[in-house]
């Protein structure tokens, strides 16, 4: 666990992060878009260790590409999340509706689809594009969606991130807690929202591929879609100009796989292989900066690099 923050630094982050807020709202979106992409840039140069990562990260995720197109990759990747960080703090304070329209479905019905089978579905996303846009997309299009979330660090930021939940309607449970809460959404035919893609602890999880090297993965999504058959439905945010479009795809109706293909380690296997299918076709579009190969002794936080 964390290190709780004294009140000092907590309340100098909120104030910093208030003032951001404020920024952005005040910004037409081409300012947001050129500052954004400006703060990217500037992180990328001062979070130097986690440049590395990302590099060491790109370079074993894709050997057959040279290192100009690497470092394009990894820069744009950090333009990206200062951009996505600004949008993200500007709609805040938009309606439902206003977020809405902002950023549109695409396959809608795949979605659709599975919560009609009545089995729950769950909402696989990723660390890629404006994922955190997305979870304000899902709670403005879909009623009654649930997701895991683990506390903030700041008490004065989540407080503030309580209201936002609170005013889009979406449930949320501390992930320490989270088995029974989501056993009871599946069978309440909730949509249950999970982001797989980062790294977990080993005793949380299963060693297998994910971008072609062996990486901690937590395994509950595909224990829960077993448990009820439920529907499992990928969905990926694409930054379009300064909106978004919300893709659904690649529906698992578990309740009709064999017994062999439920069987959790090798579904969890085949969602990690959906994840890096779309991250390999757009790499400029994830969080490369993550330590997703924590405790696989192949990352650079572990040394090796």
């Amino acid at each position: 666990m964390s290190r709780k923050k004294s009140r000092l630094l907590q309340r100098v982050e909120y104030l910093a992060y208030q003032g951001a807020r404020r920024a952005a709202d005040a910004m037409s979106e081409e300012s947001v878009m050129r500052w954004g992409t400006r703060l990217g840039a500037l992180a990328g140069k001062v979070l130097r260790k986690r440049d590395r990562l990302g590099m060491s990260n790109l370079r074993a995720a894709f050997p057959e590409r040279d290192e100009r197109e690497l470092r394009r990759i990894l820069d744009e990747s950090w333009r990206l999340f200062g951009r996505e960080m600004l949008l993200y703090l500007r709609m805040q304070s938009m309606s439902l509706e206003e977020i809405a329209a902002r950023c549109p479905y695409a396959n809608e019905e795949i979605l659709h689809e599975g919560r009609a089978r009545g089995k729950g579905t769950i909402l696989i996303s990723a660390h890629f594009g404006g994922w955190e846009i997305a979870g304000l997309a899902v709670m403005a299009h879909v009623n009654d969606v649930r997701t895991v979330v683990r506390p903030l660090d700041n008490e004065l930021l989540e407080a503030d991130m309580v209201r936002l939940r609170a005013r889009t309607g979406v449930k949320v449970v501390d992930r320490r807690k989270a088995a029974r809460f989501l056993l009871k959404s599946l069978a309440e035919n909730a949509v249950v929202v999970i982001l797989p893609d980062q790294a977990v602890l080993p005793r949380e999880g299963v060693l297998l591929p994910f971008l072609g090297r062996p990486a901690w993965t937590t395994d509950a999504p595909a224990k829960l879609a077993a448990r009820y058959g439920s529907t499992i439905v990928f969905a990926f945010c694409i930054p379009v100009g300064s909106g978004h479009r919300l893709e659904f795809e690649e529906p698992i109706r578990v309740d009709q796989l064999s017994e062999d293909e439920r069987d959790p380690m090798a579904l969890t296997k085949r969602i990690n292989d959906i994840i890096s299918r779309r991250i390999a076709a757009w790499p400029e579009l994830w969080l490369w900066m993550h330590d997703r190969w924590k405790g696989t002794g192949e990352s650079e936080a572990n040394g090796k690099q």
